[in-house]
């Protein structure tokens, strides 16, 4: 009995292990796939609309994600449609008023997922008119960003709106009126009655948008016969109007729809899926038998040969113009000021005391932008003054007091550690290893007026540490900021590439211009870099055609894998430009038409109907080795180049040379 016992265990053991080495199928691939459209009811290009809703039946279960920003109406609602799903349907109920002879469509970037995985759909438009056909005209391009002419960054993405002539002269009747109406005393905003055509952008919303897929491709499809004018623009609150602070792109002139091409795969699509479109509509008519599906179909799109579409280019920016102030006023002790401002200051700018102070000798120090202002009083105990500062946008009377900063004592005696009383304090700007071809500094806290070293000529000891060989030299203003007072001195030396070397400046040998001494004698040490590890790129631009035009004024520049500015050159007319000592690696070329001179990249601004500053590219990344010469070839054209890819290997093209440095 025992026996028989223990070989049923047994038995029941071995199943339960032939069940558990089975397991559980594995689920297979995770679905990517979105959902497919097999029907619609009313189809898609039904004309003499009369309904409230339609449906749109697909081959899976699905949701609508963000229908207020991710579904487009044209021309829009005023009460917004409601979106909801039944069976493996998507259901849109119309809540306003049909506007009578109108097209509308609805275009659903991706706005429908499937129910599991949430795939979307990134594309898919359904269109239908109130009057007996559908207008059938498109426009379509490309927004790009109009610096580095590749896909501009948005977070929101970039929609693009067309106002047609019929919508901007309704719109231009009725603010001419409300002009009309404010009478001469308001002859300052009637002035403004040229930017009508531009406000229609920032008080109405157009008939027609779209949004640009991610490398920032639009298609404005079934829009009526005409000429539109076509913005471009982040519209980050989804109200289709225009706002400041957003980025915008414009035609400078009306653009002309054209006839919507055939898409060869329409009819096909439509014939093979109508099986399936009919059991899924059984399937969804089982579920509620109030809807009814029919094949997609499109009657818009005839099948009429169409030549090439021509492709629209706006270039977006965003120009931002703020107007000159002052961001800051004041003492940061005694007798030291630090004056802000938002916007750079001109070279002609003015600077005086007034009042008692009048006749007051400053020392000033702008910075390299120019915006700020370090300022240092005769009197160092100076604790109030009245400065005038004057410029071509800003005119301030400045009246300051010092006020003595909240400290603890601890603070105050390391202060003075760090800073004695009456001490100019001297430092190097030199660097462990220095370019052999830079200068070397040596900076001052406070404005030196004087040498006061009996050999200024042989003021600093330089040691060589590779012969132990010792020498002297001098030092040079040839920094001064203002004409009062110098800031920093150069050290008069030219060592030799490669060298290594220890300079002293010795204590009291600069005088300030309180009168004070430095106490400490100021060590260090470097290192020059060798010739070899550099390369040169010798360029050679042919822009007779573009200098010509606007201001004549271009800007080559040099930037690294980060798309920053390393070197600039302006040229007005064709020339060489040479960037020399540059360290290996890749760089790319960029050309700008500075129309206003300013000496960077302009933005567009669309109330001044200004477009951005053109530029170019050089169409390879170079790749510079070290101890080489780069010699290129740039003929600039009005072609339209991207930013190349720094990460992309540069492709060798014809006519680029490099030789040994120094070797031509």
């Amino acid at each position: 009995m025992k026996r028989r016992i223990y070989a049923v265990f047994l038995i029941a053991g071995l199943l339960a292990g032939a069940c558990a080495k089975q397991g559980f199928p594995s689920g297979g691939p995770k679905d990517e796939t979105p959902p497919k459209v097999l029907g619609a009811t009313p189809p898609s290009g039904t004309t003499g609309w009369t309904g409230k809703e339609f449906a749109i039946l697909f081959d899976e279960y699905v949701s609508v994600k963000d229908a207020d920003k991710n579904i487009l109406v044209s021309p829009p609602m005023d009460t917004k449609p409601e979106y909801g799903t039944r069976g493996r349907a998507v259901v849109v109920k119309l809540k306003d008023s049909l506007r009578v002879n109108t097209t509308y469509l609805f275009q659903f970037k991706g706005a429908i997922v499937d129910f599991n995985e949430g795939n979307p759909l990134e594309s898919y438009e359904y269109v239908f008119a109130t009057g007996s056909s559908i207008d059938s005209m498109t426009l379509r391009g490309q927004v790009l960003d109009a610096l580095t002419h590749r896909p501009y960054k948005s977070e929101g993405g970039i929609t693009v709106v067309a106002y047609g002539t019929d919508q901007m002269a309704r719109f231009d009747s009725v603010q001419s009126r409300y002009l009309d109406s404010l009478g001469a005393a308001d002859s300052a905003y009637r002035a403004a009655g040229d930017c009508v055509v531009d406000s229609i952008a920032v008080k109405e919303k157009p008939m027609y948008m779209t949004r640009c897929d991610q490398e920032g491709r639009f298609e404005m499809n079934h829009l009526r016969e005409g000429r539109y004018r076509v913005l471009a623009f982040e519209d980050g609150d989804n109200n289709l109007l225009l706002k400041a602070g957003e980025a915008v792109a414009f035609l400078d002139s009306l653009a002309v729809a054209e006839h919507m091409p055939l898409r060869p795969d329409t009819a096909k699509a439509d014939t093979t899926g109508a099986a399936d479109s009919a059991a899924m509509a059984a399937d969804t008519a089982s579920r509620d038998s109030a809807l009814a599906l029919q094949p997609v179909a499109d009657s818009a799109r005839q099948a009429v040969p169409q030549a090439p579409l021509s492709s629209l280019r706006l270039s977006i920016s965003l120009f931002k113009e703020e107007a000159q102030r002052l961001a800051k006023a004041e003492f940061t002790g005694k007798g030291r000021i630090v004056l802000a401002t938002v916007l750079p200051l001109t070279e002609h700018y003015t600077l005086r005391p007034l009042g008692a102070a009048q006749g007051t000798e400053l020392f000033v120090k702008p910075n390299a932008r120019r915006d700020t202002l370090s300022i240092w009083t005769q009197d160092k105990n100076c604790d109030s003054i009245t400065l005038l500062l004057d410029d071509r946008d800003i005119r301030d009377t400045l009246r300051m007091v010092y006020r003595a900063p909240k400290s603890t004592p601890s603070a105050g005696k390391v202060a003075a550690k760090i800073a004695p009383k009456g001490s100019p304090l001297m430092s190097q700007k030199v660097g462990q290893k220095h370019p052999y071809y830079d200068t070397l500094w040596i900076a001052f806290d406070r404005p030196v007026r004087q040498i006061v070293h009996s050999e200024p000529d042989s003021l600093v000891e330089v040691f060589d540490l590779k012969d132990s060989t010792a020498t002297h030299c001098g030092v040079c203003w040839v920094d001064s900021c203002m004409p009062y007072g110098y800031y920093r001195a150069m050290i008069d030396f030219k060592g030799k590439a490669g060298g290594k070397y220890k300079f002293k400046v010795p204590a009291m040998s600069f005088e300030d211009i309180y009168g004070a001494k430095h106490h400490d004698s100021l060590t260090f040490s470097t290192e020059f870099t060798k010739v070899e590890e550099y390369g040169n790129i010798i360029l050679t631009v042919d822009s007779a055609q573009l200098v010509a035009a606007d201001s004549g004024v271009l800007l080559v520049q040099l930037l690294n894998e980060k798309g920053e500015v390393l070197r600039q050159h302006r040229l007005r007319q064709e020339g060489k430009v040479e960037f020399r000592h540059l360290k290996g690696g890749k760089y790319a070329l960029r050309a700008v038409e500075d129309r206003d001179s300013n000496g960077t990249w302009t933005a567009g601004d669309y109330w001044k109907h200004r477009q951005p500053e053109e530029v170019h590219y050089f169409e390879k990344v170079l790749e510079l080795r070290e101890n080489w010469d780069m010699e290129e070839h740039w003929t600039l054209k009005p072609a339209f180049t991207a930013m190349p890819q720094m990460g992309a290997k540069a492709e060798e093209e014809k006519g680029r040379q490099q030789k040994p440095g120094g070797k031509k």
